[in-house]
This record gives structure tokens, sequence and C-alpha cells, in this order.
């Protein structure tokens, strides 16, 4: 085997990083793994192996960058819908009062 199938791999999750509008999928990343790890498992490590390991690690920096946004855009999800639950509540609260 050569190291061109972790090439591809890590071109692939550099195309997804590179396209803003990308939001990470469980289900594609792990299909993604998979590939990944049987690509290192029988790769050479030739002379470019070096470089391939140094794109490999940023990507995965960038990976870590972008699932720390959207967790972060869940939790501000979740925020806002829990804040409209208090108000939900508070609200047949006031109106069970008034009657």
């Amino acid at each position: 085997m050569s190291d061109g199938r972790v090439r591809v791999a890590i071109e692939q999750m550099e195309a997804w990083l590179d396209d803003p509008a990308w939001e990470p999928d469980a289900d594609a990343l792990a299909a993604w793994d998979a590939e990944f790890r049987a690509s290192l498992a029988g790769a050479e490590r030739g002379e470019g192996w070096p470089g391939l390991a140094d794109r490999s690690h940023a990507a995965g920096k960038r990976l870590e960058a972008r699932l720390s946004e959207v967790e972060q855009a869940l939790n501000q999800v979740r925020g806002e819908l829990e804040a409209q639950s208090r108000g939900n509540r508070a609200l047949r609260g006031y109106g069970a009062g008034a009657r």
C-alpha cells in the first residue's frame, strides 16, 4: 500500500473544513475515521510522510475548533429553548392565578 489513501482522506477532511457551510455529521465523521485509520494501518510512510502527518495534525486542530463552534451554537439554542420553556411556564402560572 502507499500513502495515497492517507492523502485522499486528509484531502477530504481539508475540503470539508474549507467549506464554511459544512456542518460536521457524526455518521460521516465515523465513516471517514474508519477509512483514515485503515489507510494509516497500510501506509508505507514514505518520503512525504512528515508532510502528511503535519497536514493531518493541522486538520485535526481545525476540526476540533469547528466542533467547538458547533457545540457552542448547540448550547446557545438549548439555553434559548430553556428560557422559552420557563417563560411559557410563567405565563401558564400567571394565567391560572388571574382567573
